[in-house]
């Protein structure tokens, strides 16, 4: 996915300067790269929160129109403020489509697993995966079907969709499996065992020391 964004080139500011323009509605950026001057920059927060908000289960890519130039980039770093949750800063890193490079892919989970039915649970172990390749032979995401899933069962990075990339992760590493309840259910069942057990010794306990007063 492929957004647009305009630019304008800043000045660097001091943090009373950052401030007011977060107050108009700009957010402070970066723009840096391979080959390409590192530009200080600002963007209207409104257009940047209508693509980042479309970008939660897809990587994103961010075309930066400035000084009547363009960049292929990606979002690198953001700064959120703690309590407002607003963007205090962006870093853009420039992409070279002729280069091979390491992307994050968000994993799009779809489809019930079997092993719901059958009284299990889907547990998700990762929500990304990393992969290397050239920025044009990038996936938007990477897609794992749940719905084959019994309990026990389990996707490796082995069992993803194969492409013009490379995995970076070990290919047993798992992402996603289906546990059984079993396990939680015996435990409670020994809890109450112990705790009858526990009763009961009480009450022996008592009932000896009557005993031995008489």
């Amino acid at each position: 996915m492929i957004f647009t964004l305009e630019a304008q080139t800043r000045k660097t500011l001091k943090k009373s300067d950052l401030t007011q323009l977060r107050a108009q509605g700009i957010i402070p950026a970066v723009l840096y790269g391979p080959n390409v001057d590192t530009k200080s920059i600002s963007i209207n927060q409104a257009e940047f929160m209508r693509c980042y908000k479309k970008s939660f289960t897809e990587l994103a890519f961010y075309e930066i129109h400035v000084d009547g130039k363009k960049y292929h980039t990606i979002l690198k770093d953001k700064l959120i403020h703690p309590v407002r949750r607003d963007f205090l800063h962006l870093d853009f890193q420039v992409i070279p489509t002729e280069v091979e490079m390491e992307f994050e892919l968000p994993i799009n989970y779809i489809g019930e697993a079997e092993g719901i039915k059958e009284g299990g649970f889907v547990d998700i172990v990762q929500r990304t995966v990393k992969v290397v390749c050239q920025a044009t032979n990038l996936p938007d995401n990477i897609t794992v079907d749940l719905s084959p899933l019994h309990i026990g069962d389990a996707v490796r990075i082995k069992d993803l969709i194969q492409g013009e990339w490379v995995y970076s992760d070990d290919e047993e590493e798992v992402l996603v499996v289906v546990h059984a309840q079993v396990e939680e259910e015996e435990e409670a069942e020994e809890g109450e065992e112990g705790l009858g057990e526990g009763a009961e010794a009480e009450a022996a306990g008592g009932a000896e020391a009557e005993t031995t007063e008489e």
